[in-house]
């Protein structure tokens, strides 16, 4: 006979799901199907393409379940996943502003406090590869500043230059990554 696997817990279910349990990944994917699917559709406003990003999210589920960690949190783990698999598809057609905004609204709504770390790691990713695209003399600048907190005086002394062209490097800096971030650029990334 073969068990009902409706009743067992998500503990359960990981650890079976380890161990390759196809029937395990079925009660899994129809646990949360749905509540991964909704998010998923909150965020891109398409059907059929927040139907792909929950596809790939229980496919490399599958994929990675027998280095799943049996104390994990199978919920957390795949609402993760599923934000990540967003993440990926907005970098893969640039809109990362409109995502931005609707992550700022996102915001207003009441969240775990993990998942306020989540996003403020997938922002702080973001706006790091912006930084490492700006010319060499602006971003040195701008890191000395951000990083090891120096004053425009400090940083013109370690890099042999005015102080007026560290302002203007500064704001030429603030000014590209708000060009790409809008508003929604967060203020304690760029603490001046």
């Amino acid at each position: 006979m073969i068990p009902d696997y409706s009743i067992y817990d998500d503990s359960k279910l990981v650890s079976l799901l380890i161990e390759r349990d196809n029937m395990a990944f079925s009660e899994i994917y129809s646990r949360y199907w749905p509540i991964l699917y909704k998010h998923a559709y909150r965020m891109l406003k398409e059907e059929h393409e927040s139907e792909d990003v929950v596809q790939e999210v229980f496919t490399k589920l599958w994929q990675r379940a027998p280095s799943l960690q049996t104390d994990i949190s199978i919920g957390a783990y795949l609402y993760m996943a599923t934000r990540n698999a967003i993440l990926n598809f907005f970098s893969k057609n640039q809109v990362h502003h409109a995502y931005l905004v609707d992550l700022g609204s996102f915001l207003d709504q009441a969240q775990e406090i993990t998942d306020h770390r989540i996003r403020e790691r997938i922002l702080s990713k973001l706006i790091e590869e912006e930084i490492e695209k700006l010319p060499p003399r602006m971003r040195e600048v701008f890191e000395l500043k951000r990083k090891q907190n120096l004053s425009y005086k400090e940083i013109a002394g370690v890099m042999n230059i005015s102080e007026l062209t560290v302002k203007t490097q500064m704001n030429k800096a603030i000014s590209t990554l708000r060009t790409k971030f809008g508003n929604n650029l967060p203020f304690f990334f760029i603490s001046l």
